[in-house]
């Protein structure tokens, strides 16, 4: 009997004890396979949409290609199984483990993966969005150009994960841990990153143009050439970040931490640092235009060249800032502390 032929689990189940493993296209829809000990097998394009899979033991399974729609695999065992161009369409993975697993290609929209454990899987190209990875563990994981388009990442953890040009715009990644993450080109328009620690992240030419990054942790994080458009990072931390070449117009800044931050040629037009800190800052050409520096802390900052004009500075703090050539026309200075600072024409 041909393993395509299968409809009964009674009749895989018992093949598969006598050493059998080879069930690619099985016809398995609804069938009831919990607790099962299917270590190894194929099930490459098997038919499994409905299956019961809850704690079932899938240690490197060939599940290439299989369709698991609704499928409940809560609490399965799933390391180093392949699930490669698999369709797990709302699919149920909550403490799933897919360590190792290998996902590329794979279908994962609404599915639920809540608790899940991904460690150094492999999402590439995987179509993920409206799924629920909360508080997820991603560490080392894979997701160049994966789709998670309104994924709920919340409290996830995505420690070293590498998602070179994904697209996570309008995902949750509040409290979500992001340490080291390459997230070079990636589309974060949109995104909630309250609270997330993307400290030491490159997110260099990425897409975060109106995400909300209030009180996150972007400490030396590279976002050189960033687009941060309209993105509130209030209470940010981004001290010793590279913004330099950042689109920051209309950003909001409200006391965020810039303690020297490299924000040389950023475009700062309109944007709201009201008591920001940015003491020590590098802002070599930065135009800032029209932007808000009411009483912000700008000690030593560098403002060579910079453009400056009708910018509020009232309150500022910029003793021993350099401002060599930049341009002060119509900026508001009511206030401002002046000391030592170097003025635009020395």
């Amino acid at each position: 009997m041909k393993a395509s032929e299968f409809s009964s689990e009674v009749e895989l189940l018992s093949r598969n004890e006598t050493g059998k493993k080879n069930f690619s296209g099985a016809q398995l829809i609804g069938a009831n396979l919990s607790d099962s000990n299917l270590n190894r097998v194929n099930l490459s394009v098997a038919h499994l949409k409905g299956a019961n899979l809850t704690q079932a033991k899938l240690l490197r399974a060939n599940l290439t290609g299989a369709d698991l729609r609704v499928a409940n695999l809560m609490g399965a065992q799933l390391i180093e199984a392949t699930l490669s161009q698999g369709d797990l369409t709302g699919a149920i993975l909550t403490e799933a483990d897919l360590t190792g697993a290998i996902l590329s290609g794979a279908m994962l929209c609404e599915a639920d993966l809540r608790n899940a454990t991904l460690i150094s899987s492999s999402l590439i190209g995987a179509r993920v969005n409206r799924a629920n990875l909360s508080k997820a563990n991603l560490t080392g994981a894979t997701l160049t150009k994966a789709i998670l388009i309104e994924a709920n990442l919340k409290e996830a953890t995505l420690t070293r994960v590498i998602c070179t040009e994904a697209n996570l715009s309008l995902t949750n990644l509040k409290e979500a841990s992001l340490l080291g993450a390459y997230l070079f080109r990636v589309d974060l328009h949109g995104a909630n990153l309250a609270l997330a620690d993307l400290s030491e992240a490159n997110l260099k030419g990425a897409n975060l143009s109106k995400a909300n990054l209030c009180g996150a942790n972007l400490r030396g994080a590279d976002l050189s050439q960033a687009n941060l458009s309209g993105a509130d990072l209030s209470g940010a931390n981004l001290q010793e970040a590279n913004l330099n070449q950042a689109t920051l117009k209309g950003i909001i800044l409200k006391q965020a931490n810039l303690q020297g931050a490299q924000l040389s040629k950023t475009n700062l037009h309109c944007a709201n640092l009201y008591q920001a800190n940015l003491s020590g800052a590098n802002l070599l050409e930065a135009d800032l235009s029209d932007a808000n520096l009411s009483q912000a802390k700008l000690l030593g900052a560098g403002l060579l060249l910079s453009y400056l004009t009708k910018a509020n500075l009232s309150g500022a703090n910029l003793s021993r800032a350099n401002l060599i050539g930049a341009n002060l026309n119509e900026a508001n200075l009511i206030g401002a502390n002046l000391s030592e600072a170097i003025m635009p024409n020395g």
